[in-house]
């Protein structure tokens, strides 16, 4: 027994030598599974998530409030906003960061417009459709290289 876990504690020592790129080539490029790639799956959605959910609460509570009361919400979600323009991100996560903040603008413009008593509906459903797109896009990220910049 003792000796069959040596032998094979070998052949995984010799495996791992033979991929180690010592010979000046290129490496083999590394499939990019869901499972491995669940630690940097975690940190870039991070910060997205800590602002999704700041601005989901902001925005149910300008949701909440008279025309007249808006200004301090919608100053709020303005903040929020601002944050996730701010994202430096990778390449991966560029088209979910450009619906989130492409779906905040479009909100944050329909609580202007009725502030003003102007028409909103239309920025409020394409604000949605935008936030609606950036979930699913986060859902589709699972097998990027996140360290790609």
């Amino acid at each position: 027994m003792k000796r069959n876990t040596l032998v094979l504690m070998l052949v995984v020592v010799a495996l791992a030598g033979c991929g180690s790129g010592g010979g000046g080539g290129s490496a083999a490029p590394v499939a990019i599974t869901e499972a491995s790639n669940k630690a940097a799956y975690d940190k870039a959605v991070l910060p997205f998530n800590d602002i999704y959910s700041r601005w989901k609460s902001a925005e149910t509570l300008a949701g909440a409030s008279s025309r007249i009361a808006l200004s301090g919400p919608v100053m709020n979600l303005q903040n929020i906003k601002r944050e996730a323009d701010a994202l430096v991100v990778s390449k991966c996560m560029l088209t979910p960061k450009a619906n989130l903040t492409a779906g905040m603008d479009s909100i944050i413009n329909g609580y202007i417009a009725f502030m003003g008593q102007n028409s909103y509906s239309t920025l409020m459903n394409t604000g949605n459709t935008y936030l609606t797109q950036y979930e699913k896009d986060l859902l589709n990220q699972k097998l990027c290289d996140f360290s790609i910049m």
